[in-house]
């Protein structure tokens, strides 16, 4: 690499330091020899100080030491096997707080903190993909290894994202990311898929009501509005299932989940709700409290009417009697 190329910065560097005579520093990695330049002054307490001004070239860096590998690692912090290796209820909430990074073909790392998600337990869950031990082409990867990507194409334009857990046919939807990093490129990839806005035009036909609408529409994506959604997650990740089903979490270079250092969430901080969209399930299965989310989270795809661990109204309190039952 040249010393102009940007990637050698790590290599060679040079800084102007002051030393009074020439310097010779020897290292486990080589020697530099800091030759002396014109003389300086400088004042110190109101007094003038001749000093000599020496460049420092550092010896180049060798990146096969043990301690640059690990930082170059591409995934060196996802998690492995055993993170994923439990119950698809206990997975849902293991996954809140946990950060999903995406990386492209290019080079680029998408980063964001889940949120929301979904758990749909197979076997007698009347919502999941695999009903009754259902296996097909699309939901196979619902059996295979915990932590597996099952990518899935629905309303004929979107995809949803979801992983695989212990029991076979299991899996966890993720439903809602807060972003972290390389939000200019998920928001250029929503704008992408924007409907092209309908010209407003102000006449006797159209009420201002109507024409504020459509200027609301129009109105750019606000950072937490652009993966608060299934859907919408997998457009600003770039996750289609072309590219990521069934592929492995914990080896894959593309895609995986690492543990947040900075924020925990514990289970105080999490409402658990019915899921989304699954009427046609029937009441029972359709009202269970199988959604999980972040308490004051702007990035939640839908919040209860009520924060907390608390069910409101008949229908949510019928959902708990009867889950617990079981």
């Amino acid at each position: 690499m040249s010393m102009n190329d940007p990637e050698s910065s790590c290599d060679t560097r040079f800084q102007s330091m002051y030393f009074t005579s020439p310097l010779t520093r020897t290292t486990s990695r080589g020697s530099a020899t800091f030759p002396e330049k014109k003389s300086q002054v400088s004042k110190i307490k109101g007094r003038s100080k001749k000093v000599k001004m020496c460049q420092i070239s550092l010896p180049h860096l060798d990146t096969s030491t043990s301690d640059s590998v690990v930082s170059l690692t591409v995934g060196s912090k996802r998690h492995r096997d055993e993170f994923y290796n439990v119950s698809c209820e206990q997975l849902a909430n293991k996954l809140l707080g946990e950060v999903l990074v995406r990386r492209l073909e290019d080079g680029t790392v998408l980063r964001g903190r889940i949120v929301e998600t979904e758990c749909y337990l197979g076997g007698e869950d009347r919502a999941s993909h695999s009903y009754r031990g259902k296996v097909t082409e699309r939901n196979k990867p619902m059996y295979m290894k915990p932590g597996t990507a099952y990518v899935y194409f629905t309303y004929g334009m979107y995809h949803c994202f979801n992983i695989s857990s212990m029991e076979p046919g299991g899996c966890v939807l993720l439903r809602a990311v807060e972003p972290l990093q390389g939000t200019d490129y998920m928001l250029s990839e929503r704008e992408k898929r924007k409907k092209a806005p309908k010209d407003i035009v102000l006449d006797l036909t159209m009420s201002s009501c109507s024409a504020l609408s459509n200027q609301k529409k129009n109105k750019s994506l606000k950072i937490h509005e652009l993966c608060n959604g299934p859907a919408k997650l997998c457009i600003s990740f770039n996750i289609s299932k072309q590219s990521s089903n069934t592929r492995d979490l914990c080896s894959w270079e593309g895609m995986w989940i690492e543990p947040d250092q900075n924020d925990r969430v514990g289970p105080h901080n999490v409402v658990s709700c019915p899921r989304i969209g699954i009427d046609s399930a029937g009441f029972e299965w359709a009202s269970k409290p199988l959604r999980f989310y972040i308490v004051g989270n702007l990035s939640v795809s839908r919040r209860d009417k009520l924060s907390g661990n608390v069910y409101y109204g008949s229908v949510c309190v019928l959902s708990n009697y009867l889950y617990m039952r079981k």
